[in-house]
């Protein structure tokens, strides 16, 4: 009766483990059957920032109170965000498999990957108070008139360390993350690990 009483109390003991083996991501729309068994082509379109907020408030208020220094550091770090993005998807997805392209028009590839980034946080690093910074993205798989495929919603962050004191450089890191998860999702779906 003991050993029977164990195994009860060590199931339950790892079953918040097993729940949490899965994918780091969370679909939110996916076409059946797989359009991208097989077909490993895409294009991945430069990153959006539609209806971003910036920690608890739209991005324009939070650049309302900025100079235009500030902004252009902004600036210069959405640009950023996207080429780590893109970079990391790029050699992530790159295998036998697939291949992703920088879409220039829309022929280039008969899928095409956009990210939305919807949420960051910065962060802030001051040695006594540290706030990591989060980013969390909408990716769409969409064919080439826009018809949206496949949805999946990532989330990443960079941790706020003495390594890596700058919101800027967070933000870099946290956009290679993002770009690492897609190219996994997207060679999830082409070899129908489903």
């Amino acid at each position: 009766m003991h050993r029977r009483h164990a195994l009860w109390i060590l199931m339950l003991c790892l079953t918040p483990l097993l729940a949490a083996c899965g994918h780091p991501w969370k679909t939110s729309r996916q076409a059946v059957p797989n359009p991208f068994y097989g077909k490993g082509r895409f294009g991945v379109v430069p990153v959006a920032f539609l209806a971003l907020e910036v920690g608890d408030v739209s991005e324009a208020d939070w650049m309302a109170d900025k100079d235009a220094e500030q902004r252009q550091s902004w600036q210069e770090d959405k640009s950023a965000i996207n080429e780590q993005f893109t970079e990391a998807l790029m050699a992530e997805a790159a295998s036998e498999d697939a291949i992703v392209v920088k879409a220039m028009s829309a022929t280039d590839a008969p899928f095409f990957i956009r990210a939305n980034v919807t949420y960051y946080e910065p962060g802030i690093f001051t040695g006594v108070f540290n706030k990591d910074t989060h980013l969390k993205a909408t990716v769409q798989i969409t064919d080439p008139a826009g018809t949206v495929l496949d949805e999946v919603l990532f989330e990443t962050k960079s941790p706020a360390t003495l390594m890596n004191p700058s919101s800027g450089g967070r933000a870099r890191d946290a956009a290679s993350q993002l770009g690492k998860l897609t190219g996994m999702y997207v060679l999830h779906r082409v070899r129908g690990d489903d």
